[in-house]
């Protein structure tokens, strides 16, 4: 993946030394999804999962003059309708001083980036019903929100309890 630059502000890969950073981010995302009771991942955990031997994810740093100021984490996906692996952006995130910039749009066009250089047949994400500033950001930027899916997780226990089942 190729560094993106431009002044005082720049992208670039995640490397292991970003991880308390990446993961104080993710607290932040949390928080502001209301979902920070569900964090639970470690630095460790993000070591192996963008790092380790099968690395499951992977991520880019976005920084202005040399600080992070926001991070995409992506994976890939794959769609028996397309027979092509996708990408999927599991996490965009700007910290809030640092908003309305263009910092989440170029962090999007990364992936996207990514996702067409690798021949990606789908770049998905979700985003939040009440998220609007996110839901404007996708559309403008050519995003197609799919009202009729729903996500379905089981997860914890219920997990646990269905595989033993």
């Amino acid at each position: 993946m190729r560094t993106f630059s431009q002044d005082s502000f720049q992208i670039r890969p995640v490397f292991p030394e970003d991880l308390p950073e990446l993961l104080a981010m993710i607290r932040e995302l949390a928080e502001f999804e209301r979902l920070s009771h569900l964090v639970t991942a470690t630095e460790a955990d993000y070591h192996e999962s963008l790092f380790g031997e099968t690395p499951a994810a992977e991520a880019l740093l976005a920084e202005e003059n040399g600080r992070p100021v926001g991070y995409a984490v992506y994976f890939s996906t794959f769609s028996t309708f397309v027979g092509r692996a996708g990408l999927w952006l599991e996490d965009l995130y700007i910290r809030p001083d640092h908003r309305g910039k263009g910092y989440g749009k170029a962090l999007l066009k990364a992936v996207g980036a990514i996702a067409h250089e690798r021949g990606a047949g789908r770049y998905e994400w979700t985003v939040l019903d009440w998220n609007q500033r996110a839901i404007d950001l996708y559309e403008r930027a050519g995003g197609e929100i799919l009202p009729e899916w729903r996500i379905v997780r089981m997860d914890g226990d219920r997990l646990r309890a269905f595989a033993e089942s």
